[in-house]
């Protein structure tokens, strides 16, 4: 399927570019995220371990090649990726939370329709690099939280990304800042731990663990015509 993908963009790319006067984008990003990462074995068990909210950050540089209307992006971002649960179990005390915390380098690979101010769409993947990976507990017998390395636990995933936005021209300098809202949803196992910091490897039986994110990406655009 990305094979697939990667083939089918170059294709439209090349295409275009035919008929369009060929551009250029270079932009420094930010991006804040709401994010999590769901599994059905942590899903069954009720009140013991469920999802609490999260929220993780990221910012590197993106690149686009413009065909008229059509773009072709590549970014680098860097940052990470965190899980939040909560749960109430008596073998640790009663009610907890916890929360893994992912470093991780992000490469999206997407096409972006639009002209090169205004609105637009985008949508393609997200490779998900783990460089780290953390896990803490904390309940009213823990404080300060307990930390361990789950970084074993976890492997590199892609991502599906759909995104919306606009961009917007500042007074008279060179520039335009870009805003856009992003969905990405990994079909790909990340693998990890559960709530409690156990390996989910040893379930049975196994479910995979699917990341997704929801955020805000703000950049900073120098268009090369």
């Amino acid at each position: 399927m990305k094979k697939l993908f990667i083939s089918l963009s170059l294709l439209s790319c090349f295409t275009a570019v035919k008929a369009q006067t060929l551009t250029f984008d270079v932009a420094a990003k930010y991006a804040y995220s709401a994010t999590g990462m769901f599994n059905k074995n942590i899903s069954d068990l009720g009140a013991s371990q469920d999802y609490d909210v999260a929220f993780s950050s990221n910012y590197g540089l993106a690149g686009t090649v413009n065909f008229g209307k059509i773009g072709l992006g590549l970014e680098y971002l860097m940052g990470n990726f965190k899980a939040g649960y909560q749960g109430d179990q008596v073998l640790i005390g009663g009610a907890y939370t916890s929360n893994v915390d992912l470093k991780i380098s992000q490469i999206p690979i997407y096409l972006r329709l639009g002209g090169s101010k205004g609105s637009f769409g985008e949508f393609g993947v997200v490779m998900n690099n783990v460089k780290s990976a953390t896990y803490s507990n904390s309940n009213y017998l823990v404080d300060p939280p307990t930390t361990i390395d789950v970084t074993n636990q976890y492997q590199n995933f892609m991502g599906y990304m759909i995104g919306v936005g606009g961009r917007f021209g500042i007074l008279e300098l060179p520039v335009m800042v870009s805003v856009s809202a992003r969905f990405m949803y990994s079909t790909a196992d990340a693998k990890g731990v559960d709530a409690l910091g156990a390996d989910l490897d040893l379930y049975n039986p196994y479910s995979k663990t699917n990341a997704a994110s929801v955020g805000l990406h703000v950049g900073v655009v120098y268009s090369i015509d």
